[in-house]
């Protein structure tokens, strides 16, 4: 039986690219429901690999958003304590990649995918809480808090790693778990700094008390993002990292204590005069979890959250194209073989990323001088060991695997 119909829960990237991919390649209609009133305005700045704006560009939406962020030709590693370079993550081999990286406002994401959506007829509904999912005669309904009640073929559950859709309906024992670190970030204008700012566009600092991220945002490099990952207490809900975000004089001194430096004199001077510092915890989701059952499948972080590691939109896009590459060409199989062909091709990708993101986490600790030193030098051997990988993965596309059963 043909699939005609997608209820996709969750409008942020994961959801914008499911419909946007199901749109492209099968001509399905799309219901893309979203808990919150109005679009995410939350999130900072992310970097998008080569991969990711591969797939962006088969979506439709690169023309539009390109224009809107930074290119990245690498990523500089630099040690906070001396200020000296322990490697790059590179990105600049066009040939192979067909694109560099770009750091982008993940607004400013959302918005063009939202925009490259509307054009193909979907609009995103607003302020939809998920009640109740029910199967029948080969066909899903979902019911919302509101009364709302729409039928179709199969639904995604895109609603991030504390998704509603895992816990009510797949998997409620996966709970997202607190990694131990939080992130605080912010926006700001960098021509209002005295201090020179040494970045080519992109640079990571890993110190003795966490890691900073600095990055240009825009074209004209005048809007710079600010980004620190540092072990934290867990607060125990929502409102108590709420309120102690609230509190910037105490975020912003605890943020000078761990990341004022000589060697990088400019980094207090950005916390001192970043207006907003966003705080939040960083979860993950255990690995090998459920991702399906029956006509319900989950994608994006819903499915595998991980500590970031500048991939996980890229991930999204990935799942949602490989996804929509499957359906449209096995629509004769059942959709228990449909999702477990997706599963397959999937998991060994996502379980090696996990792996490596949850080791990468592992070294922002607050950990003691000599610990520094040695983690300066295993950092500047991984690079070094892991290159060529790195490269074959920025060659990756999901387009190009074997979809045969």
């Amino acid at each position: 039986m043909p699939l005609n119909h997608a209820i996709i829960i969750g409008g942020g990237i994961a959801g914008a690219a499911s419909a946007l991919a199901l749109t492209k390649c099968n001509d399905m209609t799309c219901s893309v429901f979203e808990i919150r009133s109005e679009p995410a305005t939350i999130g900072g700045a992310i970097n998008l690999t080569p991969n990711a704006l591969r797939y962006l560009e088969y979506l439709g939406v690169l023309s539009r958003l390109k224009p809107k962020g930074c290119e990245v030709r690498f990523i500089d590693i630099i040690s906070h304590r001396t200020g000296q370079s322990l490697g790059k993550l590179n990105f600049d081999n066009l040939p192979k990649f067909k694109h560099r990286a770009i750091r982008v406002v993940r607004n400013d994401l959302l918005q063009c995918m939202l925009e490259t959506l509307r054009e193909a007829g979907v609009e995103v509904q607003y302020g939809m809480r998920i009640d109740s999912v029910e199967e029948r005669e080969q066909k899903i309904a979902a019911t919302f808090e509101n009364g709302t009640r729409i039928e179709g073929d199969i639904l995604l559950g895109c609603d991030g790693v504390h998704s509603a859709i895992r816990r009510k309906f797949i998997q409620p024992d996966r709970i997202a778990e607190y990694t131990g670190v939080a992130t605080a970030y912010g926006l700001l204008d960098a021509t209002r700094l005295d201090n020179p700012v040494r970045i080519e566009s992109s640079s990571l600092f890993s110190g003795q008390h966490g890691s900073a991220i600095l990055s240009y945002t825009n074209l004209e490099k005048s809007r710079l993002f600010f980004a620190a990952a540092m072990a934290a207490e867990d607060l125990g809900s929502k409102e108590g990292w709420v309120l102690r975000g609230h509190d910037q004089e105490v975020l912003k001194e605890d943020l000078l204590r761990r990341f004022s430096s000589p060697a990088v004199p400019f980094l207090a001077e950005i916390i001192g005069i970043t207006e907003h510092l966003t705080l939040y915890p960083v979860h993950r989701l255990s690995p090998n979890g459920v991702w399906s059952s029956g006509r319900v499948l989950l994608l994006g972080d819903a499915a595998h959250a991980m500590p970031p590691q500048g991939e996980s939109a890229g991930f999204a896009l990935e799942d949602a194209i490989l996804l929509s590459r499957i359906l449209e060409h096995h629509q004769s199989k059942s959709i228990a073989e449909l999702f477990d062909r997706y599963e397959q091709l999937r998991r060994p990708r996502i379980n090696a990323a996990v792996k490596e993101a949850n080791l990468r986490f592992e070294t922002i600790r607050d950990r003691g001088w000599l610990t520094t030193i040695i983690v300066e030098w295993m950092t500047w051997a991984f690079l070094s060991w892991t290159a060529s990988r790195k490269e074959q993965e920025f060659a990756y596309d999901v387009r190009d695997l074997d979809l045969k059963f």
